[in-house]
């Protein structure tokens, strides 16, 4: 079947068509748009946006606490409940281990460190889900979206450091001057979290199963890590050698969790050789969670 279009009056062809099926299903390759964010220009485009995580961070922190009748009060019950439920189910297993810390003092430590992650993952990761309207009328940087919620999260942490005080009293401690290392900890705490929360948020608007596998995976991760069991565990001699550096370069939580024990609880000198090991590996799920999320970013509007 052929067609074909006469010479316009000016004596060009608009359009000669000989031959349909010569057509191409879809435009050639190089006419498709392949996106490439650079990280450093996505960073500093970030950057200059950091006020909208500020506000989003605002509204959804008020937001949060509005309609609940104990309103901010949860964010200091809900690790209290925690630790009930470990000291009623875990207290009496010696097998853990607590390295002469009182077992509620040694868990609840864990517990603010893993809430952190944990909110933190199952909000974030779930963030350009719940954020549809603004996604897909909005120019900011996408990123500010499991962000912000990582900076409510880090609001509600801070106040739940507040009963960790309480215990202290209640056992006539006091928290050892090496302490002081407790915000470095902090830090590759958050630069982890980051990294893996922007790779889950990016995912899920891919892989829409996610959304049920992820509070199954933050669930079991409260066992993986060392909350209620010392790391020290890993380096018995019946543990093979190379176990350690692999589980802290894996899961840079695990050395957090740890140091933050060592330096506030039994006043120790951090493990500097494991920091260095989960300062790489939270570096690693940084850049590489930052990546992802810049290279699935362009189809988010169209699938969410």
């Amino acid at each position: 079947m052929s067609s074909a279009v006469e010479p316009s009056p000016l004596g060009q062809d608009l359009l000669r068509v000989t031959d349909v099926s010569a057509i191409p299903a879809e435009p050639p390759p190089e006419l498709f748009y392949h996106h490439r964010a650079g990280m450093l220009a996505s960073a500093k485009r970030l950057w200059a946006h950091r006020e909208i995580i500020f506000t989003l961070a605002e509204r959804d922190f008020r937001a949060q606490y509005k309609q609940a009748t104990l309103g901010i009060l949860w964010a200091l019950l809900s690790p209290v409940l925690t630790l009930v439920i470990m000291i009623a189910v875990f207290s009496r297993a010696k097998s853990f281990g607590t390295e002469g810390i009182p077992f509620a003092l040694f868990s609840f430590v864990g517990i603010l460190c893993w809430s952190f992650f944990a909110s933190a993952l199952g909000t974030g990761g779930n963030s350009l889900l719940s954020n549809k309207a603004l996604l897909a009328k909005t120019q900011f940087p996408r990123e500010c979206f499991p962000l912000e919620t990582m900076g409510v999260t880090a609001i509600n942490t801070v106040l739940s450091w507040i009963p960790l005080v309480i215990l202290f009293v209640i056992f006539g401690r006091a928290p050892a001057v090496a302490t002081l290392w407790a915000p470095l900890f902090m830090v590759l705490e958050v630069a982890f979290a980051a990294g893996v929360t922007m790779a889950v948020a990016g995912l899920i608007i891919q892989m829409r199963d996610l959304v049920q596998v992820l509070p199954v995976i933050i669930s079991l991760g409260l066992f993986v890590n060392p909350v209620i069991w010392p790391l020290s565990k890993l380096s018995e001699p019946s543990v093979p050698k190379f176990v350690l550096p692999l589980y802290c370069f894996v899961n840079p939580l695990g050395p957090v969790i740890d140091n933050v024990r060592r330096t506030m609880l039994l006043g120790f000198e951090p493990n500097w050789y494991l920091v260095g090991i989960a300062t790489l590996g939270a570096l690693f799920y940084l850049v590489v969670g930052y990546r992802l999320f810049k290279r699935l970013e362009v189809s988010f509007a169209d699938i969410a």
